[in-house]
């Protein structure tokens, strides 16, 4: 048995290297899928069936398991990690038939995001102590994400020489490693210019640092330190069940739509592959005019 784990591993790590070189996803979704598909190898082991000898029936029994304590989209990311390793190993010749190939994803009521109002964001903005140096770095980064609307991910991996301020505009490496610029206002300027002479050199002391965004001795920041901090925030002004770093995402896109901004150039903006996914902002938007129409109106 420990041969056969042996070489369902280095299947499972091949395919983990194909991903990274063909297919363009982000290194945090190969990961996910990764782990999908080991999860999915151990709920075999306890069949003691191989995964290179899964039937149809097989897969759909897994997930009939599984269904029972995972989300709707938890679910359909571990279809699609199950449909791609099964797709390469027939592809590889690793299998003769896949037994993917009728697995389809889930239907679900997209939940809509919540997005900040003006009051919200001020009060959001006004909580760090920017007399310190890590409160001018986190007002600085609070101001960056609803100017740009990064995702975390491109946030924390911003680079020192990928903000161009003569330019008001940063280049960011997105999703499959694709990059976009983006442009911010004078607001932002302001508030990176101070963090960049004042905030930023403090907290190298004396050491250097090739990322933006730059914690006590000059290590990076990392994602987890991004949700905590907005999470904190947002908990300070009665909002620890709303505020995310995708928050100031979806604000940032919903706000440029209800100012009459284009969905094209949204989606570039955002750095989504698909207008489809840009086009859930529309909805939000139709949402908020719902509301201001339902609480103005004489006749709502």
């Amino acid at each position: 048995m420990s041969r056969e784990c042996n070489v369902e591993t280095v299947l499972i790590e091949k395919f983990c290297g194909a991903l990274s070189l063909e297919s363009g996803l982000s290194r945090n979704t190969i990961l996910a899928y990764r782990a999908d598909v080991i999860d999915f190898n151990f709920w075999l082991k306890e069949k003691d069936v191989a995964i290179s000898e899964v039937c149809e029936s097989l897969i759909s029994d897994y997930f009939v398991y599984v269904k029972k304590t995972l989300k709707t989209s938890t679910l359909n990311r571990k279809i699609s990690a199950i449909k791609k390793f099964y797709l390469w190993m027939n592809r590889e010749r690793h299998i003769s038939t896949n037994p993917s190939s009728g697995l389809k994803g889930l239907k679900f009521n997209q939940k809509l995001a919540y997005v900040l109002n003006e009051s919200q964001l001020s009060n959001l903005f006004s909580i760090p102590n920017t007399e310190t140096s890590n409160g001018l770095r986190d007002r600085t980064i609070l101001e960056l994400m609803y100017a740009s609307g990064l995702r975390v991910s491109e946030l924390v991996g911003l680079k020192y020489t990928d903000c161009l301020l003569s330019e008001k505009a940063v280049l960011v490496s997105g999703k499959g490693r694709k990059e976009r610029v983006v442009p911010f206002g004078d607001e932002t300027v302001f508030w990176i210019e101070k963090y960049l002479s004042s905030s930023r050199p403090k907290l190298l002391k004396n050491k250097s640092s090739n990322f933006f965004f730059v914690g006590k001795g000059g290590e990076s920041l990392s994602r987890q330190f991004i949700w905590k901090l907005v999470r904190k925030l947002g908990a300070q002004i009665g909002l620890e069940n709303y505020c995310t770093p995708h928050t100031f995402r979806h604000t940032f896109a919903t706000h440029l739509l209800n100012n009459g901004a284009d969905l094209r150039a949204i989606q570039l903006l955002l750095g989504h592959a698909d207008i489809s996914t840009t086009q859930i902002y529309t909805k939000i938007a139709l949402d908020n005019l719902k509301q201001i129409y339902a609480k103005h109106h004489p006749r709502a």
